[in-house]
């Protein structure tokens, strides 16, 4: 299912839509703008800092609950994709790093899931709409009964 909800959100209620089912997965984080407290390094199973806008990280899904808990944790923009618990993923060669920003794939035809492993992919974009592509049904269908005024992104994305 793919869905797009326009506004902003915070992580927190976002993940309180799942209804539990973020923790069934591990988390790749990429392409953040955020702001974060000083001890949020220790959220992470692994990461890459390479600078400012190019960083990598890898969290579980407990982890990323407890994170988005964290009242000083704000993102602007970001993908989320989460993997299956048993998948690895090495941050040293990730052939495909999913990204937002300037990503013109999202907002034409059939946007897809960017990194071919993952099963879901939470696109926060600029603080003004949620992107949910997912081959998890239960988890789309729990954001969609969350939250009013959801759209289909295929649909949206003919208009």
């Amino acid at each position: 299912m793919k869905t797009i909800l326009e506004g902003f959100f915070e992580l927190k209620e976002i993940l309180n839509s799942f209804n539990g089912l973020e923790k069934d997965y591990n988390w790749l984080l990429t392409d953040l703008d955020w702001s974060n407290p000083e001890n949020y390094l220790d959220y992470f199973e692994d990461y890459r800092i390479f600078d400012d806008l190019h960083n990598n990280f890898w969290i579980t899904g407990e982890n990323l609950k407890k994170l988005a808990n964290n009242k000083d944790f704000y993102f602007i923009w970001g993908v989320f994709s989460a993997f299956d618990k048993n998948e690895k993923i090495d941050l040293d060669d990730i052939k495909v790093e999913p990204y937002a920003d300037g990503n013109p794939n999202l907002w034409g035809g059939t946007p897809n899931i960017q990194h071919p492993k993952a099963k879901v992919e939470l696109v926060l974009w600029d603080s003004s709409a949620i992107l949910l592509l997912s081959k998890d049904n239960d988890l789309s269908r729990n954001f969609r009964n969350t939250f009013e005024g959801w759209k289909d992104l295929n649909y949206y994305n003919q208009s």
